[in-house]
């Protein structure tokens, strides 16, 4: 699923973000225990928009262990190919660069790891441009924001997880919303669960599917079948940096030239440790080879 990652790195969050609408927007089922009643909403929109511009420099701090499954099967889910790969992750202005290590259990060849390390260089000063990185960042935000914006969380409640307060909620079609493009469409098929750090507003688990078939030009253009799945979950480093360590999903879909027929993906971040780097430049930069 490298086609569509980007954007489900930034879901998690971003569904917290646009659907925390005001009171009257969406409904909250009452606390029928003693706790104290549930956040404002826009309250809890300020500390999540607060934490995450704080986590997201955080997150530089970071690299972390990845590994892509995936699997392509048939109808009758009999498997076709499947790949696995292993690579290290870390940030850039807020861009997650990836280096792959290996694939399919095989340790890349010194002519591709030297490749690759070109390619990850190329990533790191195109990024290190915050302009650059800023549009990458909005434009990912914009495709998640448009599918969310058909979105609406339902059924408030609050439970209390390894000693922190989470608040869970429903995630279920906006009935007074009409989708104007492709990904809002997608996002009136879907329903599922979320679950939010109420101290921080952090999202800590998503997990949504579509309950209906969606084809879009007689699905030429996206074809979506009920049961397409996607989870995606962020864990609390001790330092209290949320980092997401699963994304996973499975299903039948297909949108433009992006096209996985009957197929399941896993993508698990662990190894994470925090690292410095700095860089001072001595006199002014040269061509390679010249003295």
């Amino acid at each position: 699923m490298p086609a569509v990652r980007p954007a489900l790195a930034t879901l998690v969050f971003s569904l917290a973000i646009c659907c925390a609408k005001p009171a009257e927007a969406w409904a909250v089922r009452p606390d029928s225990s003693n706790q104290p009643p549930l956040p404002d909403t826009t309250q809890l929109l300020q500390r999540a928009l607060a934490n995450e511009k704080k986590v997201a420099a955080e997150r530089e701090r970071y690299e972390c262990r990845v590994t892509d499954e995936s699997v392509e099967t048939d109808s009758k889910g009999n498997v076709k190919r499947q790949s696995t790969d292993v690579s290290d992750q870390f940030y850039v202005n807020g861009v997650a660069i990836e280096r792959k290590l290996s694939k399919n259990g095989k340790d890349l060849t010194p002519d591709q790891a030297a490749k690759e390390d070109q390619r990850v260089m190329k990533e790191t000063l195109k990024y290190s441009n915050e302009a650059k990185a800023r549009k990458e960042t909005d434009d990912e935000q914009q495709q998640v924001q448009q599918m969310l914006e058909a979105m609406m969380l339902t059924n408030g409640h609050r439970e209390i997880v390894n000693g922190r307060s989470v608040l869970d909620y429903t995630v279920v079609p906006n009935p007074h919303f009409e989708a104007k493009n492709l990904n809002q469409r997608f996002a009136r098929a879907m329903q599922g669960t979320l679950s939010v750090d109420e101290e921080t507003g952090e999202p800590i688990d998503l997990n949504i599917k579509s309950v209906q078939d969606l084809k879009v030009g007689g699905g030429l253009l996206a074809d979506l079948h009920k049961g397409f799945w996607i989870h995606l979950r962020n864990q609390r480093q001790p330092d209290g940096v949320w980092l997401a360590d699963l994304v996973e999903g499975s299903g039948d879909a297909r949108a433009l030239l992006f096209v996985h027929p009957y197929f399941r993906f896993k993508e698990t971040t662990d190894n994470c440790h925090l690292y410095t780097a700095t860089a001072t430049q001595v006199g002014s930069a040269k061509p390679l080879g010249q003295k």
